[in-house]
C-alpha cells in the first residue's frame, strides 16, 4: 500500500482550495494511495470552525500519524 504525508502548506494549500492541491489529493484517492496527516501538523494547522470547511473536508479521509 503506497502513502503520502501531508506537511502544514499541504494542509493550507487545500484550505483556500487550491487547485493543484485538491487534484492532488483526489488523484492519491482515486489510485488508492493514502494520505497521512502527522498529528503535530495537523494541530499547527487547525483552527476551528466553520471557516475551514475545506481543511476539514481534506483531512476527513486521512489517517492521524502520531
Amino acid at each position: 500500500m503506497a502513502g503520502v504525508t501531508y506537511d502544514s502548506g499541504a494542509l493550507i494549500a487545500g484550505e483556500r482550495n487550491d487547485r493543484r492541491m485538491w487534484a492532488l489529493h483526489v488523484g492519491f484517492l482515486a489510485e488508492e494511495v493514502v494520505p497521512v496527516v502527522p498529528a503535530p501538523v495537523l494541530a499547527e494547522t487547525w483552527r476551528g470552525g466553520s471557516r475551514q470547511a475545506s481543511l476539514s473536508r481534506m483531512v476527513a479521509g486521512c489517517p492521524s500519524k502520531r
